[in-house]
Order: structure tokens, then sequence, then C-alpha cells
């Protein structure tokens, strides 16, 4: 599932001027998704990157699936989806679909959860 980079002003323009109507809900999907450091280079210290993705579909249930399955294909794994209906802002898909996604938001990894240097020092007492 290829996912556009940018969204039609036009089209948002129409909806909210009443020109015209959606076919089905567009839903803003916010997916956490934990880094798979096989499948691409993502920063040492970073375990998790949150990302706003934008679906045509016509329950919740099925644009948080979509919402997911775009992330699978960047190399991520899912760990939760939540959806909000949205005012859309890319023109209409007939069927249903993932049109455009958000800047990735990083999750850093907690200095107490790295790995200690030395296992058999970690809480000696000098």
């Amino acid at each position: 599932m290829k996912l556009k980079r940018g969204t039609s002003r036009l089209w948002a323009f129409l909806f909210r001027a009443r020109i015209v109507r959606a076919r089905m809900p567009f839903w803003r999907v916010v997916v956490e998704a934990r880094v798979d450091r096989r499948a691409g280079r993502w920063p040492e210290d970073v375990h998790a990157v949150v990302a706003p993705l934008y679906v045509w579909a016509r329950t919740i249930e099925e644009a948080e699936a979509l919402a997911a399955l775009a992330i699978e294909d960047e190399g991520l794994e899912a760990l939760t989806a939540d959806a909000v209906k949205h005012p859309p802002a890319a023109a209409p898909r007939g069927n249903p679909a993932a049109v455009a996604r958000g800047e990735w938001g990083f999750i850093a990894r907690d200095a107490r959860d790295a790995p200690a240097e030395d296992p058999f020092r970690r809480d000696a007492r000098a």
C-alpha cells in the first residue's frame, strides 16, 4: 500500500464549502509501532514511533486495520491504533485506502532499560 505524501487543499475547500460530499468517512488514525531493526535503519535510542495516518474507510475497525497494514509495509510492528473521524483532506477513494501519513514521532528508550556494560557489576557498590 503506497502512501501519498501531500494532501489536496482543493478537496478540503470544496468539502468545507459543502459543494461535494465524501462517499465514506475519512479517519485520522494514530498508530504506535515498535521498531523492527532488521527492516530499516532507525536511530539507536529509538524503540517505538508514533505517526498519524489518514484513511478512507467505512468503519473504525477497518480504518485501524488499514493503518496497521500501512505501517507494517514500512517495516514496523503496530502496537496500538486509535481512529477518529476527521474532515477530509484528500480526494475520496471508491474503496478503502490509506492515503497519507504524517511525520514520525519517536519514542526514545529509557536509560534504565539500556543493558549494563558489565552484567556482573550491575548493582555493585564501590
